[in-house]
């Protein structure tokens, strides 16, 4: 699921460390940690991954290092190597077993490996230590989802809208989680709420623009689903999915030769022949 991975990478960051003595061993080892965090931050996994080692080198025993193996848990993780990841994972958490930040980095990892049966085990742990967590909420909610636990997915997406109303995936996910099921007019209702919460520009509010107009369209409110097909390409002038959704709309519309034209577009934009084939089957 795209929009899971993209929730949970996104904001992947370093764990910082405490303070020490000012030694010049120990000082090199702060330095070394330090560019491991600025190149997890620009995202240059082998180089945070490097300075980590030479910094778990210096000072094998320092208290701090909790976090050094989080940070290269993560550093690793990121770059693919994911048995390294967890098995830096397991020393962090021996070390700190109910420190949240390396938890997280841990959930983030497991989703990466596509191992969310250990992801949920490790969201759970961090919502018993917290039920609030943003993030874990956010994650655990679209984990469930996925795996047809909509329930537990509704459950984690309403107190997310509830206690973190600026989190446009409390409505979104539930939107996403009533369509599964097939509660198509409720499903439009959350939709809406989660576009109201956004702004043009927005990472998700294209993703929730697509979805009220499949629904919409669906549902046979097809005049109200064109008019937010045509705003969103307003916003969005080169998401070939929107052109695609717009013809599909006037296609139903019996506006043939436009919707010919919006699926050209997509096709221009880049738009899978799979998907295309969703919206416009050939020989049907």
């Amino acid at each position: 699921m795209t929009i899971l991975l993209g929730a949970a990478c996104a904001d992947a960051q370093a764990v910082p460390l405490g303070e020490g003595d000012s030694t010049p061993t120990y000082s090199r080892y702060l330095a070394l940690a330090d560019s491991a965090r600025y190149h997890i931050a620009k995202q240059e996994w082998g180089e945070a991954a490097r300075c980590t080692r030479e910094a778990l080198r210096l000072e094998p025993g320092n208290v701090g290092n909790a976090m050094l193996f989080s940070n290269l848990g993560l550093a690793t993780g990121m770059d693919g190597k994911f048995g390294e990841a967890m098995q830096c994972f397991e020393i962090a958490l021996s070390r700190a077993p109910k420190s949240i930040p390396v938890l997280t980095s841990k959930a983030k990892i497991q989703i990466k490996a596509s191992d969310s049966e250990g992801a949920l085990e490790t969201l759970d742990t961090i919502l018993g230590l917290d039920s609030l967590a943003e993030w874990p909420l956010q994650t655990r909610g679209l984990l469930r989802m996925r795996t047809a636990d909509y329930k537990g997915a509704f459950d984690d997406f309403s107190i997310l809208m509830k206690k973190h109303p600026q989190n446009t995936w409390g409505p979104g996910g539930l939107a996403k989680c009533m369509e599964m099921q097939g509660y198509l007019s409720e499903a439009a209702g959350y939709y809406s709420d989660a576009i109201s919460r956004t702004k043009p520009g927005d990472e998700d509010r294209v993703e929730f623009q697509l979805g009220l107009i499949e629904n919409l369209g669906h549902t046979g409110k097809l005049t109200e689903a064109l008019g937010i097909a045509r705003q969103a390409i307003e916003e969005n002038p080169h998401d070939g999915r929107l052109y695609l959704l717009r013809g599909w709309i006037k296609k139903l519309l019996l506006i043939y030769r436009e919707a010919e034209a919006d699926k050209k577009l997509a096709i221009d934009y880049g738009v899978d022949y799979q998907t295309i084939e969703r919206f416009f089957p050939e020989n049907r």
